[in-house]
């Protein structure tokens, strides 16, 4: 018996998963400062602007004294209310707390034009989605209600992988992968406005939804379909990178299906149909980008000036270790670095999730999570080498985890399918999993509060997130309180969904044949197994 066969269980999880995520990311919503996310104001301007009606403004080039090449980006027309200049007195200061920000406008809604580079030039779903209290409402109380559109709408995707996972799965230790999946970064990113918070969690439904189509036996269920696609469609619709997240994931894992399971899938109408929309999707969303400019990177200082060769060297003694880091959690403007020993935790929950992938999994499966991986990192390091000369080392973490949440789930998967572990190893082990990365979410917000209010690397560092020279409008034991409770519910979820039901089946090995021809990776599905909790 499964969390599948009981339909009453499953709904309750998907919805204390989507209130549990959504409070997480309204925690974030409520702390941050305005412009205190990656880049945020630029974001703020771009749906402000397309609730407005200016979908697809004009590029235009703007000469900026400080680089030395003209600055792509566009005008957007937003009231005054949320106009603020960015970057913000704090950012890259992670010493200055966030009360040197100085107070909105006396004309809120007086409307006036304001330069946005980057985002600017983005497709206008996401801002089309989250903007509209921001044109209705300028203002702190329009901020707050936008980010918490934004955290609703991650919060959705989240859950519909949760309840994707866990109505699929045999056992419950995919819900693993995806909780390591969703790093407190991702989490930060759906509380605040940015568009790579929903590309993210998107994705994370995109993967959680496909690794079964392509790895599953039997006629491709029909739900998993519908969320595949529009997964899809939102991760190919949000950023210009997201046409290459959703090629990567659909090539790799249609490359590696296996010839069997790929026939059944070409002559599947369903599958023909979400194939369709995703390269329709793919294709008009890459025609925007390139229409509006939208590859034009802003340029930054470190790094800059290096050749290829120097540039390589670099990411490979230095970068590489921020990219990690960055993934997990490099929270605001980059600058607030956690301690090393949060790191740990994390890369010690991920370690043992795919060092367990690897042992389990046959050559095929390693070669898969190999090339998820690989893709993954692919396109920062591409853009950190070729580019460093012109616009310095720009790639970060963030960027790499619409593509690496993909390794997450599907190292999950193997696990999950191979049945290394007893059932009520693997129940424990899940528990134990969240019990570990859980908590580290809360610690992730109450440092960045800690940074905002107080400011970092005092000769006796601030540890009271409760107080500082600058707190949230709604106070920071709102936020705390909202995040605390959003865990409780994630926790929740892990324990429902590892709560062994009565009869517990073991599983039987299969025969010698079996578990050879499953050790070279060349078994067809579920050879020898029986379904358990």
């Amino acid at each position: 018996m499964t969390v599948a066969d009981s339909p009453k269980r499953l709904r309750l999880i998907t919805i204390l998963a989507f209130l549990g995520f959504f409070a997480v990311g309204a925690g974030w919503a409520i702390a941050m400062p305005w412009d205190g996310g990656p880049d945020e104001q630029s974001h703020i301007t771009r749906a402000a602007g397309v609730v407005g009606g200016d979908f697809a403004a004009p590029p235009i080039h703007l000469s900026v004294p400080e680089i030395e090449r003209p600055l792509a980006g566009t005008y957007q027309t937003i009231p005054d209310g949320v106009a603020h200049p960015s970057p913000p007195c704090f950012a890259f200061k992670p010493q200055q707390p966030a009360d040197c920000v100085h107070e909105g406008s006396a004309s809120p809604h007086k409307p006036v034009e304001q330069f946005t580079a980057g985002a600017g030039r983005y497709q206008p779903t996401y801002y089309a989605l989250v903007g509209w209290p921001l044109r209705w409402w300028p203002g702190e109380g329009g901020l707050l209600a936008a980010r918490l559109i934004s955290a609703a709408l991650s919060a959705g995707f989240l859950a519909a992988a949760v309840h994707a996972v866990l109505a699929w799965s045999r056992r419950p230790f995919l819900l693993a992968g995806l909780l390591i999946a969703a790093t407190p970064m991702a989490l930060h990113l759906a509380g605040v406005i940015n568009a790579n918070g929903l590309e993210v969690t998107a994705a994370i439904a995109m993967w959680a939804a496909l690794v079964p189509l392509v790895r599953a036996d039997g006629p491709p269920d029909r739900r998993l379909l519908i969320l595949a696609g529009v997964a899809a469609v939102t991760v190919a619709w949000t950023r210009p990178d997201g046409p290459l997240s959703v090629a990567l994931a659909l090539t790799i894992l249609a490359a590696t299906a296996g010839r069997a399971r790929l026939g059944t899938l070409v002559r599947d109408r369903g599958a023909w149909i979400l194939g369709s929309v995703a390269v329709v999707a793919c294709g008009l969303s890459a025609a925007w980008t390139l229409a509006m400019e939208a590859t034009e990177l802003v340029p930054v200082p470190g790094g800059a000036g290096l050749g290829a060769a120097d540039a390589l060297r670099l990411v490979i003694v230095e970068r590489t270790s921020f990219y990690l880091k960055s993934m997990v959690g490099q929270f605001g403007w980059v600058d607030v670095e956690m301690p090393d020993a949060y790191y740990a935790v994390w890369f010690a929950a991920a370690g043992f999730l795919v060092l367990a992938a690897l042992a389990a999994g046959g050559r095929a499966d390693r070669l898969r999570l190999a090339l998820v991986v690989g893709g993954a990192f692919a396109l920062p390091l591409w853009m950190d080498v070729t580019g460093a000369k012109e616009n310095g080392m720009m790639a970060q973490g963030r960027y790499i985890l619409p593509s690496a949440v993909g390794a997450a789930i599907l190292a999950a998967h193997i696990v999950d399918d191979r049945a290394p572990f007893s059932p009520r190893f693997a129940r424990s082990a899940t528990r134990w999993l969240a019990v570990l990365v859980l908590p580290a979410q809360l610690v992730g917000l109450a440092y960045t509060m800690i940074r905002y209010q107080h400011g970092l690397y005092a000769p006796v560092p601030a540890v009271n997130p409760l107080n500082g020279v600058w707190q949230p409008s709604l106070g920071p034991a709102t936020a705390l309180g909202t995040a605390v409770a959003g865990l409780v519910a994630l926790g929740t979820v892990a324990w429902l969904a590892t709560s062994a039901p009565s009869g517990d089946t073991p599983l039987r090995e299969g025969t010698g044949d079996d578990r050879l021809r499953r050790d070279r990776g060349d078994a067809p599905e579920h050879v020898g197994d029986v379904p358990g909790p």
